[in-house]
């Protein structure tokens, strides 16, 4: 079934937020025919993502033009976007009234599986507004995987193709050094960190995107590297790397030994890496971001070390200890995360069950 669609999305969480807005839009335009218009509050940072002009999606800045709105089949509001006045008008009746999605967050937490998928009447108008969450089991709305990905991932993997995406980045691995990426909050424990390895028996290479960890380069080495350019210090050599399109940021995480990634997007794609990764969820208020990491690390259950390790770089322990024995442990853990990004590409991904759950509805 074709549907049309407008997803709205207001950026808190830069790259985020217009990530998954992105990489939805673009699935149900291309895996499912549906028209969709992406309605953005920052449709620059679109470009840095390589937008695909395959996808065929229409990109309005916020609120949009205001044209036609009851001509969409289905309106989701990613991450809690309220639709401008012309569009909610439209959610409140009329003989076909669109779907209204509100997307959410994505959470491990238990309580999520019992709200997804619920709907809310609105005592004012009567329109209603659907909860869907994405989550980790069966009974939430999965997570975001296009039909093409892991097949892509396995002819990329061992392939001369990784090492020439290297070389094109200017990165040539060294004998027995683990490759890492960074891409993390200002706030993370950078420094520490580097600490540790540059003193540690490993040699490591961390390769960090444009406009990252910009504060903590320049304190530990005295200055940022240029892009494409190393700083080394003991065992660690750091290295700039661009700003990468979503296509070679996925495969910047699968040529990576190690991945840290936060917030929601880039944890995403983490997952469906299969390559160890430690996350950083984004700050909330009441330390509510550290439920949602514990709630991850229960279901996850990798072991102590992988705990102690995604805590500290939370800020919830101290980084040296947790990064010596995760470092130790890393060679066994990778079963555990390959088995883990098994286990959920085993399940149906959320762009399918967000047609199936608007099909049910039309």
């Amino acid at each position: 079934m074709s549907l049309a669609a407008r997803i709205l999305c207001r950026v808190v969480d830069n790259f985020g937020d217009a990530g998954v807005a992105w990489r939805l839009a673009r699935q149900l335009s291309l895996d499912f025919g549906w028209r969709v218009t992406l309605t953005i509050d920052r449709p620059e940072l679109l470009a840095r993502f390589g937008a695909d002009p395959q996808a065929a999606v229409r990109v309005e800045p916020w609120p949009g033009d205001g044209r036609s709105p009851v001509a969409e089949d289905v309106l989701i509001g990613a991450f809690g976007a309220e639709p401008p006045p012309a569009l909610r008008a439209a959610l409140a009746g009329g003989p076909r009234r669109p779907i209204w999605v509100n997307l959410e967050y994505l959470s491990a937490e238990n309580w999520i599986d019992g709200c997804h998928g619920m709907g809310s009447t609105k005592p004012g108008d009567g329109a209603i507004e659907h909860f869907f969450y994405p989550g980790f089991t069966v009974n939430s709305g999965g997570l975001l995987r296009e039909r093409s990905l892991l097949d892509r991932r396995a002819a990329f993997a061992g392939s001369p193709q990784q090492r020439d995406f290297l070389l094109d980045l200017g990165v040539a691995r060294e004998p027995g050094e683990r490759l890492v990426t960074l891409f993390c909050y200002p706030d993370a424990p950078v420094g520490a960190w580097f600490e540790a390895i540059a003193a540690g028996e490993r040699p490591h290479c961390v390769l960090v995107p444009e406009a990252t960890a910009e504060t903590a380069l320049a304190a530990f080495f005295g200055a940022a590297p240029a892009t494409c350019a190393a700083l080394r210090r003991g065992r660690l050599r750091v290295q700039r790397i661009p700003f990468l399109s979503h296509d070679d940021y996925d495969r910047l995480l699968w040529s990576a030994d190690l991945n840290f990634v936060r917030g929601e997007d880039s944890w995403i794609r983490a997952h469906w890496a299969g390559r160890p990764f430690v996350w950083q969820p984004y700050v909330q208020a009441g330390q509510a971001h550290h439920v949602k990491l514990q709630a991850f690390l229960d279901r996850f259950a990798a072991g102590a070390a992988v705990d102690a390790m995604m805590r500290a770089w939370s800020g919830a322990g101290a980084l040296a200890p947790a990064w010596a024995s995760y470092d130790a442990a890393l060679p066994g853990l990778e079963p555990a995360y390959r088995g883990w990004s098994a286990r959920l590409a085993g399940q149906t991904d959320l762009a399918t069950r967000l047609v199936e759950f608007c099909a049910d509805r039309l």
